[in-house]
């Protein structure tokens, strides 16, 4: 049966919206190709910038070793940033399905990054990196999904807290350590080198992957550097990275 893209994209973004989580995608379509997971997510994308959202980066996702194992995967995946997404505030609890949050470094792109890119390409075209927390949220039923659902429905994309930029200069990213407080309590702490050994070939396969350049004043996250820890109403997070700094939410 051929795979109703748009069908599927509005399916997903209504279950965004009405917080009303669906059976996995592939249940229905076990034929799902990466091609048009992608193509499933573009399209939900431009339904969020028909509704006046602005594209601001990208994020990644699937970097760890641990986490491409576990979803039977061998490569990571990405899904798109927009305006709309980054917290300024407390974290919208009545927006969100089954919301959890990660520790992760962030990109400020200085210079635009074409393919064919290096990690050694992405640090010299990056402006600044920024300590993160990123709010993923699943649009499926029990945050349960395969790796082509997880690509569908944007990387399972909701919302990031940003920290204070921090010059790339003398930085070993694959050393910068982070702990994360949960109500006060520290639990999962990590490493940079977590993510694809170094996140900016994290940032480099994106481009290289997606086939587009990134542009100056983009925003990308290289993915979480810890599990996800879920989140509850009042609950607050930090994230306490090595030389970078901290980043916090809250959960209203």
């Amino acid at each position: 049966m051929p795979v109703d893209v748009r069908r599927l994209a509005t399916e997903l973004h209504r279950a965004r919206i009405d917080r009303r989580p669906i059976e996995p995608l592939t249940e229905g379509f076990g034929d799902l190709t990466l091609e048009e997971a992608y193509r499933i997510q573009q399209y939900g994308l431009s339904l969020r910038i028909s509704e006046g959202e602005r594209v601001v980066g990208a994020k990644l996702g699937f970097t760890s070793r641990a986490m491409q194992r576990a979803m039977g995967v061998s490569h990571p995946n990405y899904g798109v940033l927009t305006d709309a997404m980054l917290l300024t505030g407390p974290v919208p609890w009545e927006r969100l399905i089954h919301p959890k949050v990660e520790p992760e470094i962030a990109f400020l792109i200085g210079e635009e990054i074409r393919p064919s890119a290096s990690a050694f390409d992405v640090m010299a075209a990056t402006e600044k990196v920024i300590p993160c927390l990123e709010v993923v949220d699943s649009r499926f039923i029990d945050f349960r999904f395969a790796a082509l659902d997880n690509i569908a429905d944007n990387s399972s994309a909701a919302n990031f807290a940003l920290g204070d930029p921090h010059p790339v200069d003398g930085l070993d990213l694959r050393l910068i350590g982070v702990v994360l407080f949960a109500d006060g309590d520290p639990g999962e702490t990590a490493a940079g080198a977590a993510v694809l050994d170094h996140p900016a070939r994290a940032v480099a396969w994106l481009v290289n992957s997606r086939g587009e350049p990134l542009m100056p004043g983009q925003v990308v996250l290289s993915a979480g550097l810890t599990a996800p820890v879920d989140l509850r109403r009042g609950m607050e997070v930090i994230a306490e990275f090595d030389r970078l700094g901290s980043v916090r939410l809250t959960v209203e």
